[in-house]
């Protein structure tokens, strides 16, 4: 799908509450206004790296978060943060803090939370989608175009991005037999991007 008709599918499901996120029966995010130039810089200073022209496209165009895979995208201080009040600097400070300043990946940005600690997340010189867990980085060799297309044509991106585990027990309230199926690791390698 051509870059143009990409963000033309992005911008009509993001303005439906209904299907702005993947979760759309959990309180749905508000679409934040789009970024202006001015943020971008001033959020490009902070994180000490330029972000992927599509990120900025999506940002600038459709909205400073709030839309998108998982819970949506969470956007550059002055859109939309994340349930903890962080924008994707703050984010980006705490999930790589590391007080020596070795290892920290200098280009990698956090998109939008799966929940139970895990992160997708972004290389801004490759476009690579990243997943964060608690095992490190994941290269899951998707790029952010793909990976923004296949949620525009509905792909369940969980499908894609994890492995599952089935697990069996006794259902505590009903004392039946039941099956759960658990999201485990990323798919991918690990992640070998450059560090600052």
């Amino acid at each position: 799908m051509e870059e143009d008709t990409l963000i033309g599918a992005i911008i009509r499901r993001a303005t439906d509450p209904t299907t702005r996120t993947d979760w759309p029966d959990r309180d749905t995010p508000e679409l934040a206004p789009c970024a202006t130039l001015e943020q971008v810089e001033r959020a490009e200073q902070a994180l000490k790296c330029k972000l992927h022209p599509l990120h900025r496209r999506l940002l600038q165009e459709v909205g400073n978060g709030g839309f998108g895979p998982a819970n949506g995208l969470i956007g550059l201080p002055g859109g939309k943060v994340d349930d903890d009040g962080r924008s994707v600097v703050e984010l980006r400070e705490q999930l790589f803090a590391d007080p020596t300043g070795a290892g920290v990946p200098a280009q990698v940005v956090p998109l939008c939370d799966w929940g139970s600690g895990t992160w997708s997340c972004v290389d801004e010189d490759t476009g690579h989608v990243l997943m964060l867990d608690e095992t490190g980085l994941t290269d899951t060799q998707i790029s952010l175009h793909d990976w923004m297309a296949d949620w525009v044509n509905g792909v369940s991106l969980a499908e894609r991005l994890f492995t599952f585990e089935e697990r069996s027990g006794i259902n505590p309230f009903t004392k039946a037999p039941m099956t759960a199926r658990l999201r485990s690791r990323p798919i991918g390698v690990p992640y070998r991007g450059r560090t600052s």
